[in-house]
């Protein structure tokens, strides 16, 4: 008893550390050496408990949502496993490893516990390939990481493929990349099958490489990227143009048999022909002879059967397209011309695209075009407008599926809200504003025949006409443009100093921070031909006798401002005889007034 209270006694007089010394098991880990000490014991071990899972959590918060929604690895272990020190020892001494990895290390923790078991090519990569501070999506981790930039963590990754892979097909093929592609290899795609696309292959067709179809583009614009692109190249997969064999095939015919190759020539070989108006002979005598595409329309696109309803072969109407054809435009032309449009107008049954509309035929509408507009392609201006999907109706999608009919719409805009005599209408104002409110807008400046030849003459459309050495300036060099800006026209600053430097370093400013008025000495016929005298108003000091003859520099000399700017002293200049000269009498003349 004595001994006990002799050890009691000792310890109450013992430092903090000392005290510590004797109570702990040992020192804490290096990223819980700032728990150190007797006083932040209860941060981790409550008083008269044990650790707990929950006092862990209180700082290891990234990983309490993890927990709630059972991801990942912690997330995983069953509840009455959950015991942080079972995997995460402490008080074993500064460079001890808080993780421990099981018997095999970190190269052999097996992660299905994560609930994503590595498969094929993943299997290969080190840790740290995926593991990558860059690739951490997680809030809660990134959060933590802003406070500790050096701390090593392996939470906060995503799951799908875009999350670490560059997308190579540039947006062409969405995000389930598992739709065609393995973990076992990228290339070939062993789940694509183009039975799936708009264009089945059969026939010769199934034996053509990929790339005579769809070409190989370049893209250099994702430099300095992360994740970074594996090739600057990627195939073209859409849109590709494949409603008519033209498409793809030289026409040997020379148009001689039309534009459906398909009449007779079939994708088996070019050289097995059919004929499709003798296969369909038969409709002849209907009242609805098949022509064009309707040729190799199949019968039930028509007759049907279609669910819940019988074949139909006798009572069909069909005196307008749109009989069996949702309009394609989506009511633009109702709109337009307060009535339907005869389809036959542009289109013919060969085929619906392209359209037979002519440059005449454009010429009769609201807006002729004129100049350079006649050389633009028609989907430069009648843009595709994906809102117009949207006035498809669900029951229209589902009719058209029903009877196995394509989707034939056209979302190009015809339907022009804004007024065809304002060129604001169709083109960006790339002045932005700057001349808002001009008489004629656009058109006082700019014609049809071509942008960049303009109408505007300096001298009599702006408020500083160009004289002298002016008009042999370029434009660019007055109105400049930023990188990322427009070009500056207005409004510009005409005094001298906004554009030229003051090379009199201020000498000649009417007042501190006030711009010099250059144009009292120089003009812009040329800037070396002044206007200056010497004599009033310019200067008190004339220059009369032996003065006449001496050069400027003479009296007029070079002073070093700083570094690298100098200047010509003008002012401040002595005007008596001694200020310049020596005085040869040595003052035998001083205070002699003549």
């Amino acid at each position: 008893m004595t001994i006990w209270r002799g050890v009691l006694i000792a310890s109450l007089t013992l430092s903090a550390p000392a005290w510590a010394d004797i109570f702990s098991p040992g020192d804490l880990a290096k990223p819980h050496a700032n728990l150190e000490g007797i006083t932040n014991c209860t941060q981790c071990h409550p008083a008269g408990g044990q650790l707990s899972q929950e006092t862990c959590l209180n700082c290891h918060t990234e990983l309490r949502p993890r927990i709630d929604k059972g991801f990942g690895l912690h997330g995983r272990i069953a509840v009455d496993k959950r015991n942080c020190e079972t995997c995460h020892a402490d008080h074993r001494g500064r460079a001890f490893a808080l993780i421990d990895w099981g018997p095999k290390g970190e190269k052999g923790f097996d992660h299905a516990r994560t609930g994503w078991a590595y498969k094929g090519a993943h299997l290969e990569l080190k840790c740290d390939k995926c593991h990558e501070k860059k690739l951490i999506l997680s809030a809660a981790v990134i959060k933590l990481l802003e406070k500790s930039p050096e701390r090593p963590t392996r939470l906060g990754l995503n799951r799908e493929c875009h999350s670490c892979h560059f997308d190579e097909h540039r947006g062409q093929e969405g995000a389930d990349c598992a739709s065609c592609h393995s973990e076992k290899v990228w290339k070939p795609a062993p789940d694509f099958n183009h039975v799936d696309t708009q264009y089945p292959l059969t026939g010769k067709h199934l034996k053509v490489k990929c790339e005579k179809c769809h070409p190989t583009s370049t893209d250099d614009g994702n430099k300095g990227v992360f994740p970074a692109p594996v090739s600057e190249t990627f195939m073209k997969f859409q849109p590709v143009d494949h409603r008519s064999c033209l498409d793809c095939h030289k026409d040997f015919h020379e148009g001689k048999f039309g534009l459906r190759c398909q009449s007779c020539h079939v994708t088996d070989g070019w050289r097995i022909i059919r004929n499709a108006n003798q296969e369909r002979a038969f409709h002849e005598k209907t009242k609805f002879p098949l022509k064009g595409e309707h040729l190799d329309a199949p019968c039930t696109s028509c007759h049907g059967p279609f669910p819940g309803q019988p074949a139909k072969f006798k009572g069909l109407p069909f005196d307008t397209c749109a009989t069996c054809h949702p309009d394609a435009h989506l009511g633009q032309f109702t709109a337009v011309a307060g009535k339907k449009e005869d389809c036959e107008t542009c289109h013919t049954v060969n085929g619906f695209a392209p359209p037979k509309y002519t440059l005449e035929q454009h010429q009769k509408t609201r807006y002729p075009l004129e100049g350079a507009h006649q050389a633009v392609p028609c989907n430069a201006c009648h843009l595709r407008t994906p809102a117009l999907a949207d006035k498809i109706s669900k029951a229209l999608h589902l009719e058209l599926k029903k009877k196995n009919r394509p989707e034939l719409f056209s979302f190009a805009n015809f339907d022009f809200k804004g007024p065809l005599d304002k060129c604001e209408t169709c083109h960006k104002d790339i002045h932005v504003g700057q001349f808002d409110g001009k008489p004629g807008g656009c058109a006082s400046c700019h014609q049809v025949a071509t942008f960049k030849k303009v109408k505007f003459d300096h001298n009599q459309d702006a408020r500083f006409p160009l004289e002298g050495k002016h008009a042999e300036v370029k434009c660019d060099k007055c109105h400049g443009a930023a990188r990322g800006r427009p070009v500056l026209y207005k409004p510009l600053p005409m005094a001298c100093g906004s554009c030229h430097e003051d090379v009199h370093a201020g000498q000649f400013a009417p007042a501190p921070n006030k711009p010099t008025e250059c144009e009292q000495c120089h003009q812009a016929i040329e800037w070396k031909q002044t206007k200056f005298k010497h004599e009033p108003p310019f200067t008190r000091f004339l220059l009369d006798g032996k003065h006449a003859t001496v050069k400027c520099e003479g009296c007029h000399q070079k002073f070093e401002l700083s570094a690298k700017v100098s200047a010509v002293r003008y002012l401040g200049l002595s005007q008596t005889c001694e200020g310049c000269h020596s005085d040869f009498h040595q003052g035998g003349f001083k205070g002699f007034e003549p």
